[in-house]
């Protein structure tokens, strides 16, 4: 879902220089060849104030808001309401249905269908035909017989481009929704919702190619075994949710990323190099598993963790800081468990 909205995001960026590129084009067609000395500009001069105000609030949306927020959906959605009256009004103003402009209409289209699909596509398709009934009313004078070839074709192409556009978007639309999804199988752990081995492995390799600050937690669910055998494996696999739950909430997607290693394992990358600003971090999950509480038919018990941390040193690679901070966990399973430890530092409760 993220990746359809950022490629959303990167069209609308695309209609809006459309858009200036239009408002410039538009303006300097009707001013030096359809306005004439009888006319008044007074019109001409609103439409104009309306759409840089709209086309400027719609640029602090696409570079100074989330994608995610609701002021941001609101702006780009009603570009496409926006974008219809505008058609109407230049069309109207560059000698109706025999503008140049007319094709316009078919962006319009195009945009309706980037939210809407087929659907919009077909609704957007039938305002353009509706607003060029009424053009050909109010500024043509009405339907000429002459005329009616012309009508009829372009009546025809917008229903084709329209009908053809909206079904390939649509199409596009649910393969890269598709293809997200298996993506996300792929990489995704199905029983935490946390990301899986492969996807630790691939993103410490790139934290560590691109330089950036890096502490490794490895962490092992005390006495998980005796969880299962007590309480049966489906007690084993609610631990598991919940603490892939816990740990999702309380690490901040910009300071840190967890993964389920493996089994009751699990890895935590926190982007920082400094011992205190990562132990903070991982004191908010554990803060939360202390006040978590399981319970099991008439049966409450709760769950500690063992964790091995390292700091990566320069020119470490992978391997070896993985193997590091297992090794510290290992130490930590075999010295009382229920600990963080640290390379050259006490256990921390």
């Amino acid at each position: 879902m993220v990746k359809i909205r950022k490629s959303d995001h990167i069209l609308e960026i695309a209609y809006s220089c459309v858009r200036w590129f239009l408002l410039v084009t538009t303006s300097y067609v009707y001013l030096n060849y359809y306005y004439s000395a009888s006319q008044s500009l007074s019109l001409f001069w609103s439409m104009l104030a309306v759409a840089i105000l709209y086309m400027g609030t719609t640029e602090v949306a696409l570079h100074f808001t989330s994608i995610a927020s609701s002021f941001y959906r609101t702006v780009t959605r009603l570009g496409v309401v926006m974008d219809y009256f505008s058609f109407i009004a230049i069309i109207a103003l560059t000698d109706g249905t025999h503008s140049p402009l007319l094709p316009i209409g078919y962006l319009v289209i195009l945009h309706a269908s980037l939210y809407w699909s087929f659907r919009g596509s077909m609704v957007a398709t039938g305002m353009i035909i509706i607003g060029y009934c009424f053009i050909v009313v109010l500024v043509d004078g009405g339907f000429r017989i002459d005329d009616l070839p012309r009508h009829f074709f372009n009546f025809a192409f917008l229903l084709m481009f329209g009908f053809i556009g909206g079904i390939l978007v649509a199409r596009e639309r649910k393969h890269f929704v598709e293809k997200g999804i298996f993506e996300n199988l792929a990489k995704q752990d199905y029983l935490t919702g946390l990301y899986n081995h492969r996807s630790f492995q691939e993103h410490i390799r790139e934290a560590i190619s691109s330089k950036q600050p890096v502490t490794l937690l490895m962490g092992d669910i005390d006495y998980f075994k005796q969880i299962n055998d007590r309480y049966g494996h489906q007690a084993g696999d609610t631990v598991l949710r919940e603490i892939g739950s816990l740990l999702e909430t309380s690490i901040p997607s910009t300071q840190g990323r967890a993964f389920r290693y493996g089994g009751e394992e699990f890895a935590i990358i926190f982007y920082t190099d400094s011992q205190d600003k990562a132990t903070e971090l991982y004191h908010v999950f554990l803060d939360k598993l202390r006040a978590k509480v399981f319970e099991h038919g008439k049966d409450a018990f709760q769950v500690t963790m063992s964790f091995g941390a390292a700091l990566r040193d320069r020119g470490q690679g992978k391997s070896e800081l993985v193997a590091a901070a297992d090794k510290l966990l290992y130490e930590a399973k075999t010295h009382g468990k229920n600990q963080l430890l640290w390379a050259r530092t006490e256990g921390m409760k």
